[in-house]
């Protein structure tokens, strides 16, 4: 609660960091988290882990705001049902994986399974990095290129 607090709060409104951005540190805090968890030796070690995963939870909402930012408005709908119903498939395919895990894993590495849930949780790194570059690079041809309507609004504001 603090830290999605503070991802949305003080990250997107008032630094205005991109979602993307914000979507980089949420996903980097689960897997960062992952290898503290993994190798704590001592339970204050432990405990810290949950101050390094504490931005984890504004991945779903920064991977919102980038949709609704994408899609039709009427097509938004259609969207968050496919969010709400990936969101409730995924418990039905990591539970069992981490369990086998960890039951493969019991005797040599415990944690194994915290390893492996930080590394499923790369490919959205990579994913959200990717958006911000794109995000980028459409935002420097935009402006390279002038804005058409803008450029006619100040013609019109000009002549009128």
């Amino acid at each position: 609660l603090i830290g999605t607090g503070i991802s949305v709060g003080l990250f997107s409104h008032l630094l205005k960091i991109d979602d993307a951005v914000v979507g980089v540190v949420s996903s980097m805090s689960k897997v960062l988290s992952s290898f503290v968890y993994t190798f704590a030796k001592t339970p204050l070690v432990f405990y810290l882990g949950s101050i390094v995963e504490i931005f984890n939870g504004t991945s779903f909402i920064a991977m919102r705001s980038i949709a609704s930012k994408l899609v039709p408005t009427e097509e938004l709908g259609k969207v968050n049902s496919l969010f709400g119903v990936c969101e409730a498939l995924m418990p039905l395919v990591y539970g069992p994986m981490y369990s086998a895990t960890y039951a493969a894993t019991m005797e040599t590495m415990p944690g194994a399974f915290l390893l492996l849930g930080g590394g499923l949780t790369v490919p959205a790194v990579i994913i959200f990095g990717w958006m911000y570059v794109q995000h980028k690079k459409d935002a420097k041809e935009e402006k390279s290129k002038g804005d058409p309507e803008k450029g006619q609004n100040d013609e019109k504001g000009q002549n009128g």
